[in-house]
């Protein structure tokens, strides 16, 4: 049952909901415009959605319904880039919580279990600014890219800049031992790629800074993502210079870029500008496969009129890269000009966040549509969106919660327990006024995030218990009392 609605009036849909059962959650709504079931691959959506009623991270199923909202009810901290990641040989969740800064933000990584409890805190070193929000990927279940973004002192004389600093931000990423917080490998962007390559001028918008002081150095690189390859070199995507790196794990040069003013690589019969998400997919000697989001436009520069999802091929023996294939937003597309993402899925199908259009989308391998949504709050955004299974026990109780009109009339129950993926119904048990005994009321069907069953009679006393498809006992709820 809906219990929030959106605050500017109840002529335009919900944004979020709330329950019975758990009111401090107030998850936002989407809306599923396509869903081909017999299509779309299985799994949950984990979306971390910010300017909207609360900030948090959220997994959904393909439908809508909640499954876990892991909002702390923080409205000034955002989260970004939910998704399920491996540590220590066992699926844990990873997200991003912080502070916004303009285009950057400076917080925390963040790992927890599948009974959503913490298990790790991972941080920047070397005496860098906090971690950035950009990326946040574990290797090997043992280690963790992550972005950081640190202003420097920097001459801005050519760029006319008389004062005897200026500032320019240093796009840096770290890989970093989760355990021991050692860092293991540290690159910044000022050290390896020019001012020159970049396509933003001082001063165009509070996002890219005036270079006049640290709090608003120049952010010419704008790192955005950070991938690893299984021979131990990076790819480094950079909004402001429109272009895809590769690193060398050995000694942080570049080895080659796609993309932007210097290209390595002839881009036959495609281009993008202001992308993220560039993800390594296969590499050899001869060939490099690639996934990237490309926006197109960053509303100052724009090279396409809508954003897409792109899979491309370079081919190092002839230096050309060749558009594989390009996934759009159904209808007539959606120009993202900020944030977004490619994953590529084990069935074959690709998974699209659109960034600044809060969407999210699911095609198959020929680019056709089979799943489409869209937040409700037009003026919510969401940094990355991704497909997962994902199983879970919360450590938390299920919550219950019951009313009754009078104490001789019904009596209606509404239970939910965040996060739990692995029950199938729930078994009410309830005094009566005649006796204190617990006895079975009834058994209902899981009805989403929230399940709901009326007693034709009052109950002073009751809990929940949830059970498993096989038929076990899993956890009971506390004790609650019926109240009017």
């Amino acid at each position: 049952m809906i219990l929030g609605l959106a605050s500017r009036g109840m002529a335009e849909p919900a944004s979020w909901i709330s329950f019975q059962s758990r009111p401090d959650i107030h998850a936002p709504l989407f809306n599923v415009n396509i869903n081909d079931e017999s299509l779309v691959t299985p799994g949950y959506i984990f979306v971390a959605p910010y300017r909207t009623e609360l900030p948090g991270p959220y997994i959904y199923t393909t439908d809508g319904d909640l499954v876990w909202s892991g909002s702390d009810g923080s409205t000034t901290e955002i989260f970004h880039d939910l998704h399920v990641c491996n540590y220590r040989g066992s699926d844990h969740l990873c997200f991003f919580q912080g502070t916004q800064i303009e285009g950057y933000a400076r917080g925390r990584n963040m790992i927890i279990n599948n009974d959503y409890q913490p298990t790790t805190v991972v941080q920047s070193g070397h005496g860098l600014t906090l971690s950035d929000m950009h990326e946040l990927e574990v290797l090997d279940g043992e280690r963790m890219l992550f972005t950081v973004y640190q202003p420097r002192p920097y001459d801005l004389s050519a760029y006319g800049i008389k004062t005897p600093n200026g500032w320019v931000m240093d796009g840096f990423f770290q890989e970093v031992d989760i355990k021991s917080g050692a860092v293991l490998f540290e690159w910044g962007s000022l050290d390896h790629v020019p001012l020159t390559e970049t396509y933003v001028s001082l001063g165009i918008n509070p996002v890219v800074g005036d270079g006049l002081s640290n709090s608003t150095a120049w952010d010419y690189f704008h790192i955005n993502s950070v991938d690893k390859s299984s021979q131990g070199d990076y790819l480094v995507s950079a909004r402001h210079t429109s272009c895809i790196y590769k690193i060398s794990g050995k000694d942080g040069s570049v080895v080659w870029r796609l993309g932007g003013l210097n290209s390595t690589f002839n881009m036959a019969s495609f281009n993008f500008s202001s992308q993220h998400d560039a993800r390594f997919h296969e590499e050899n000697d001869t060939h490099t496969v690639l996934s990237l989001f490309d926006n197109g436009s960053d509303n100052y520069r724009n090279t396409s009129l809508t954003s897409s999802g792109m899979i491309i091929a370079i081919d190092h023996l002839t230096n050309t890269a060749t558009l594989v294939k390009r996934f759009e937003a159904p209808g007539q597309g959606l120009r993202s000009t900020s944030q977004g993402n490619t994953q590529l899925l084990s069935t074959g199908n690709t998974f699209i966040g659109w960034g600044s259009n809060p969407s999210f989308s699911e095609h198959t391998a020929d680019g056709t549509p089979v799943y489409f949504a869209t937040f409700n709050d037009d003026d919510s955004m969401n940094y990355r969106a991704f497909k997962y299974n994902w199983t879970a026990t919360p450590s938390d109780p299920p919550a219950l919660a019951a009313q009754a009109p009078s104490s001789n009339g019904a009596t209606t129950f509404w239970v939910s327990w965040n996060g739990a993926t692995d029950y199938s119904h729930w078994n009410f048990y309830g005094t009566t006024s005649a006796s204190d005994e617990f006895a079975l009321l009834a058994t209902v069907g899981k009805q989403g995030f929230q399940t709901t069953y009326t007693s034709p009679n009052f109950h002073p006393l009751a809990f929940a218990e949830s059970v498993a498809v096989d038929g076990s006992s899993m956890r009971n709820s506390s004790v609650t009392g019926s109240f009017p």
